[in-house]
């Protein structure tokens, strides 16, 4: 019998085991490069429109509620995800250096993307500025590590 503090939680699994299946699918897609250009999503797929209430991404249909707007981290997070959905070893400890590889690079990615935009507050500059500096100290830190530690 299921108890029904539990529902949320299986809710939460699905929905989280079910994005991560979409983008998986988006996976293969995705250019060699890692790139794409600035007016479409990675992986060459098309941009989803906010107006819409249809739950379309890129052909795919997305779980209720998870419609996603452009913006100008779009690329950054797509790329971030992907990258961190394939980060695997057989060492866990391995993988979740490959997976926090992956995430400070789209943080970085995302900073960099904000330094590159309209944006004027100085403040959220400087910050950006310093996630950059400190996520890429990180990210050499980890590579490090995984040299040192082969699978």
């Amino acid at each position: 019998m299921t108890n029904f503090a539990q529902r949320p939680v299986r809710r939460t699994a699905i929905a989280l085991s079910t994005l991560s299946l979409l983008a998986a699918a988006g996976c293969a897609s995705a250019p060699a490069s890692g790139t794409a250009p600035p007016d479409r999503p990675m992986g060459g797929m098309q941009a989803p429109h906010a107006a819409q209430g249809s739950g379309m991404m890129g052909g795919m249909q997305m779980p209720p509620g998870m419609n996603m707007a452009r913006t100008p981290f779009s690329e950054a997070e797509m790329s971030m995800h992907r990258a961190m959905m394939m980060a695997t070893d057989v060492n866990t400890q391995r993988t979740w250096a490959r997976k926090m590889i992956a995430h400070h690079r789209g943080a970085v990615a995302m900073a960099q993307a904000l330094l590159g935009s309209d944006a004027t507050d100085v403040e959220v500059r400087r910050i950006a500025q310093a996630v950059i500096d400190a996520q890429t100290r990180e990210i050499a830190e980890l590579e490090s590590w995984l040299e040192r530690h082969p699978g």
